[in-house]
């Protein structure tokens, strides 16, 4: 599943380079998902993008950095859909951020994207 990771690195990657370029994009969108309160949209997302990583993780290089993603996005799902009402707050703490901390979370999530491309990239030693 070489497409997956590459897709999902992908998604990392243009994720990581809006919070670093263009962050009011993305606090737009932490406000539309506490608006209409969609948290069990992203929560439904995440979860399919940590089974699937972790499902597909053995045909990767990098199996504990492939698994720790997976297991951080199923768990991070997991508590959309449980502490919906409770992200509330957090959504409020991350509007207030300052653009260096937004820049800072947007280089690590282009880091892993990068370690998720490598991950099946790599050649077999």
């Amino acid at each position: 599943m070489v497409i997956f990771y590459l897709l999902e690195s992908l998604i990392f990657l243009c994720f990581g380079l809006v919070l670093v370029f263009k962050s009011v994009l993305i606090k737009k969108l932490f406000v539309l998902v506490q608006e209409r309160n969609l948290f069990f949209i992203l929560g439904i997302i995440e979860i399919i993008l940590g089974l699937l990583t972790l499902n597909f993780r053995h045909e990767t290089r990098l199996l504990m950095f492939v698994f720790l993603v997976g297991l951080l996005l199923f768990i991070d799902g997991v508590f959309y859909l449980l502490l919906s009402e409770k992200l509330r707050s957090t959504i409020d703490w991350l509007l207030n951020l300052e653009e260096k901390n937004y820049r800072n979370y947007g280089f690590f999530i282009i880091l892993v994207s990068v370690g998720l491309m490598f991950s099946v990239l790599m050649p077999a030693s």
